[in-house]
């Protein structure tokens, strides 16, 4: 039986500039799921203490399943163009932002840039994703994103 979690079409590291300059959310939208998430207790702050002590600028990964509008959209494009059934939004704020550093994830992700720029070291190669690139990680594939300014990261993945 094949593994849900896999992208049915892709089976290795892609990157994808600007195949996808038609996923913008808007910051308005981001917002909104963030009071959304804060309220229903979703709300999740990477290295909160480690952040505040290195930068003022958080990063946030935002997880239910609200889509207000923009955020909505994007994710009715990428799950009809490629089948993808989940979604995470990792929103920072500024230059230095936390991140996960230096990682692999046990699913196939889809990453798609819609606001900002952040860069990847993808097993020792640098890729700087811009507004409309993406790039397709297989499960199992080290990355470690670098916040270079504010930005708004959409990671969607086959399933839950």
């Amino acid at each position: 039986m094949p593994n849900k979690l896999c992208c049915p079409h892709r089976t290795k590291f892609e990157y994808l500039p600007q195949q996808f300059t038609d996923c913008n959310v808007e910051w308005g939208d981001v917002i909104s799921k963030m009071s959304e998430e804060f309220e229903d207790g979703s709300f999740k702050i990477l290295n909160m203490a480690e952040s505040l002590m290195r930068s003022p600028a958080p990063t946030f990964v935002l997880m239910n399943d609200f889509y207000p509008n923009s955020i909505g959209e994007v994710f009715n494009k990428v799950e009809k163009k490629e089948g993808i059934r989940n979604l995470h939004v990792y929103t920072s704020l500024g230059f230095s932002a936390p991140t996960y550093g230096k990682h692999n994830d046990d699913i196939d992700v889809l990453l798609i840039q819609s606001i900002g720029s952040t860069m990847y070291d993808i097993e020792g190669d640098e890729y700087c994703l811009a507004p409309g690139d993406g790039m397709f990680i297989p499960a199992g594939v080290y990355h470690d994103p670098i916040v270079i300014e504010p930005r708004v990261t959409l990671s969607f993945a086959w399933d839950k």
